[in-house]
């Protein structure tokens, strides 16, 4: 796996517009009959879906932070839509709730209430995702056999039509149209081979519009086969169609602000701000982690934008709106690179509504119907389900929750089941042997250890009486807190009574670590075993050990197994030659997983073939290990390269830093141009690692390897200690060197 930071390509109008273009088109191909069969599903005018499309696309698109969400009418308000429509027997009266929802939504993202979204684990975040793309295919099997009773948007398991989503599926087999089969088949094929080498040449040819086009011109085709082969008129899009701008504008709903005084409408302002934004927050986490540059989206100004184009919306006869996952990820797979393929998708809606309904109500569901299982595909991949089983119980089993809770329920039911069952294994955990338990025999009898967590509460009390009940005459006990930040009463209590049953019945017992606050516990007496506890006045080494063991329990919660497979071997991609300076861990830079770097350090990270010592580590890494790459690290700021240009050492330092000098000397025309200390010593680091991939190269190890056709890429890199920076030279051709005799 690649760890190192990639190089971020500058997102300018200019080179992104292709893309922009491309994925906008599709993801208004996908929302133009969402748009509508959630204003059905709501019991609204059709219109107002489209509007609600429109100001999530244009509005929120130009104001929200994020680069790929696009925001339209969800699924999951249709239920409350519907009901408050009922209730408040007036539609007008139901978008002075709208209006009152966008405020309150742009008052929770003034006072920072966007932060709410980064409290769901990751594991239901996925499940979410998983969930969205299985339903997705679910509810568009009985479209791609021309079964459409449902209306395209209904993502809930109990239909509008009284049917639930396996019950629909069951139903389309005495219902199926072979035409749409015909359309759906086709369209699948070109999704699947779209990118394929065989289709290469035409690939930035967006494929959700081939699809479109190419089902269009099939049902034309079909009109002219047997009767049934004919689709339906509900098999197609349908677009309200508009005479003119005046009989479009006739039609729009607006707010009646008379009704506010209603204490009816500020409730349900109140709960649609409420699910919107919680719905919102999620489909933005989801997104986010779908984002292949991962960006990050702030969250409050989401919230803001939101508010504006909910209260837009409102104003002009439109539906709440909240960012939606199947937009969202429609737009990611589709190749958008910023928020301009959202704004994009709202132009041409509002130009599709007005301009060319015709046109569009020749769309047949279909071909959007394999478009929307293609997006679902890729959000329910198997291999999301085999990544997560292998991440262990502790994740697998919130997901799983979340993905059946959802698909039987809705979204946000969904997530909520699988944040308690989340919550659940967090709690379990929370009781297990507060890290863990060690017993070992040493020359004065059986010692054991308990070493706390950094949070000690109640959950843990049948564990600590567990654990302390085990302890007989005879034995020793070494309690380790130096992890532990809070303590709760009741187990103070449990400690209290264990070191006084303990000098009552000559039991040594050691407790360390204890912050000040609860150093009134610690056990000073005689320490059980010298070499084990000599650390007791040594914080800084304890420490060494108590982050090895936080380290141990973080990995082992993230996968149980962790241990056993890296136990099984290795075999890194890289090998790193870097300085021994202790600010310049590889591992830490680029933040490599053990497993993932072969490494080596010396002084000013020098390659000399005399020395035994790296011409080992190389050979292994090569003819052993067969890394791929090769890199030379150096640091600016680096004590070894200063010291050999200023002289005064001696011994074996002095023999050492003489190659330093030596590089010194052959590039001194270039150095002695810069007239600024510090920037020629910087030159002279970046000139020293190149030397040393000279060096490199040419040992008979590695040309040995090239002989035989082993891949081999060398690097050069150099650590900015001033900003953490890691900075890659380049190299392509490196200046010749003298060969290095000595070591």
């Amino acid at each position: 796996m690649i760890f190192f930071k990639p190089i971020k390509m500058e997102l300018t109008f200019k080179n992104t517009f292709k893309q922009n273009i491309s994925s906008g088109l599709v993801v208004f191909l996908v929302a133009l009959p969402l748009c509508l069969g959630i204003a059905l599903a709501s019991g609204a005018p059709l219109l107002s879906g489209i509007i609600t499309g429109i100001v999530g696309g244009i509005v929120v698109g130009f104001i929200s932070g994020s680069q790929l969400a696009v925001s339209g009418p969800a699924a999951g308000l249709t239920t409350i839509v519907a009901s408050a429509i009922i209730s408040l027997h007036s539609y007008e009266a139901f978008l002075v709730a709208v209006v009152l929802a966008g405020i309150i939504q742009i008052v929770l993202g003034l006072v920072k209430a966007g932060k709410i979204g980064l409290y769901f684990p990751s594991n239901v975040i996925k499940g979410m995702l998983a969930a969205i793309g299985i339903i997705l295919i679910l509810k568009q099997i009985p479209h791609a056999f021309g079964y459409d009773a449902d209306a395209e948007g209904d993502f809930a398991f109990a239909q509008a039509d009284q049917s639930n989503t396996f019950s629909e599926i069951t139903h389309l087999l005495s219902k199926l149209t072979p035409g749409a089969i015909v359309i759906f088949v086709i369209s699948m094929t070109i999704l699947t081979l779209w990118d394929t080498p065989l289709f290469k040449k035409v690939k930035a040819f967006p494929s959700g519009l081939v699809v479109v086009i190419v089902g269009v011109l099939a049902s034309l085709v079909l009109q002219s086969a047997p009767d049934a082969f004919h689709l339906k008129a509900e098999s197609f899009v349908q677009i309200p169609v508009f005479s003119s701008l005046s009989d479009f504008a006739t039609n729009l709903k607006f707010p009646d602000f008379s009704k506010i005084s209603n204490p009816e409408i500020l409730s349900i302002a109140f709960t649609i701000a409420f699910v919107a934004s919680l719905e919102t927050l999620l489909s933005i986490e989801a997104v986010d982690k779908l984002d292949p540059l991962k960006r990050s989206t702030p969250l409050n100004r989401e919230l803001i934008a939101q508010g504006i184009g909910n209260s837009v919306a409102g104003l002009l006869g439109g539906l709440p709106l909240t960012a939606v996952i199947v937009r969202g990820a429609t737009n990611v797979n589709s190749g958008a690179k910023t928020k301009m393929s959202s704004i994009f998708h709202g132009i041409l809606l509002l130009v599709a509504v007005l301009l060319i309904p015709g046109l569009m109500n020749k769309i047949p569901l279909a071909s959007l119907a394999a478009i929307l299982i293609m997006v679902g595909y890729k959000l329910a991949k198997v291999q999301l389900f085999k990544d997560m089983y292998k991440a262990g119980w502790n994740q697998f089993t919130p997901f799983v929750a979340t993905v059946i809770a959802i698909i039987l329920t809705d979204l946000l039911k969904g997530v909520l089941i699988g944040m308690g069952v989340s919550i659940v294994f967090i709690l379990v955990n929370a009781t297990k042997d507060l890290i863990y338990t060690t017993q070992k025999i040493t020359p004065r009898g059986t010692m054991k250890q308990l070493v706390l967590s950094e949070q000690v509460t109640f959950l843990n009390k049948a564990h600590l009486n567990e654990f302390f009940s085990s302890i007989k005459p005879g034995m020793s006990v070494w309690v380790d807190a130096s992890q532990t930040r809070y303590i709760e009463q009741d187990c103070l209590e449990i400690l209290q009574d264990f070191k006084n049953r303990a000098a009552l019945e000559n039991i040594p017992c050691t407790i360390t670590g204890l912050k000040d606050h609860y150093s009134f516990l610690e056990a000073k007496v005689e320490m059980i075993d010298q070499h084990e506890h000599g650390h007791h006045d040594h914080q800084h080494y304890n420490e060494l050990f108590s982050n090895n063991r936080k380290w141990i329990a973080e990995k082992l919660d993230l996968d149980v197994n962790y241990f056993t497979k890296l136990n099984k071997g290795q075999s890194p991609p890289y090998l790193i030659i870097g300085c021994s300076d202790s600010r310049a861990p590889m591992e830490v830079i680029t933040g490599a997983q053990p497993g993932e770097i072969f490494s080596h350090r010396n002084i000013a990270n020098q390659v000399i073939p005399s020395d035994v010592n790296l011409m080992s580590v190389v050979q292994y890494a090569v003819e052993a290990l067969k890394v791929r790459h090769i890199v030379v690290c150096g640091h600016y700021g680096c004590g070894g390269v200063r010291a050999a240009v200023a002289g005064g050492t001696q011994g074996n330092l002095d023999q050492w830093l003489s190659h330093i000098r030596d590089v010194n000397r052959i590039n001194n025309e270039e150095l002695s141009a810069i007239a600024d200390p510090e920037t020629r010593h910087r030159r002279l680091v970046e000139l020293n690692v190149e030397a040393q991939v000279y060096h490199l190269q040419s040992t008979a190890i590695v040309q040995n390897a090239l002989q035989n056709g082993q891949v081999l890429n060398f690097y050069g890199w150099v650590y900015d200690l001033a900003d953490g920076m890691l900075h890659d030279l380049k190299i392509k051709e490196p200046k010749k060197y003298p060969k290095q005799i000595t070591v």
